[in-house]
């Protein structure tokens, strides 16, 4: 028997139910800094996004997290800047599937597929709540530098909370690239197999 698969698929108006349940579970809420959003924002998010890194004018991209066939998670690449060559990285995968190196997998694999698509792309980033160990233990892994704090930045549950911001170099990358001994995400295109 074969092991399941992780694969990155392409973002699409019909996942809009599935993001906005993974959204609204209790861990995420606590996690990540996000304002509530209506049904019909999270579906004109997904329209606006794509997943074609070959766009030339595109500067959100976003890809849903597929394992052995079913969706799991999301993970997006925001606010391109081709003149500065950076793109941040956001990601989130529903908690029963927290604690099995999925989610580094998958944010491996689209940053090892954006540094690949983009000869431009110098500079990968990141944000994790102060206390969201995962996201750092991810960060630390896939060779992300924490390069600050953003004090009392966003509020969960009406508390002020602090924000850390993570920055992965291209050259970086490519040196750590070489000791990850674990199978990265795969990017599928159902339009080409």
């Amino acid at each position: 028997m074969t092991s399941p698969e992780l694969r990155l698929v392409p973002a699409r108006p019909e996942h809009v139910d599935m993001w906005k349940a993974l959204r609204e579970e209790p861990v995420s809420r606590r996690l990540v800094p996000m304002e509530s959003s209506s049904r019909e924002s999270l579906l004109a998010r997904l329209q606006e996004a794509t997943h074609d890194l070959s766009h030339p004018t595109a500067t959100n991209f976003r890809w849903m997290v597929e394992w052995d066939g079913r969706l799991i998670g999301t993970v997006a690449a925001r606010e391109l800047s081709r003149f500065h060559g950076r793109v941040e990285i956001g990601y989130m995968l529903s908690s029963g599937f927290h604690g099995q190196g999925l989610g580094t997998r998958a944010v491996a694999g689209v940053v090892a597929r954006l540094f690949e698509a983009w000869p431009f792309l110098h500079r990968v980033w990141l944000i994790t709540a102060e206390d969201n160990l995962a996201s750092q233990a991810l960060a630390r892994k896939l060779g992300f530098t924490h390069e600050g704090l953003m004090r009392g930045h966003y509020l969960v549950e009406g508390r002020r909370k602090d924000q850390q911001v993570w920055g992965l170099l291209r050259p970086e990358w490519e040196a750590r690239r070489a000791h990850l001994t674990f199978p990265f995400a795969r990017m599928h295109d159902p339009a080409h197999g």
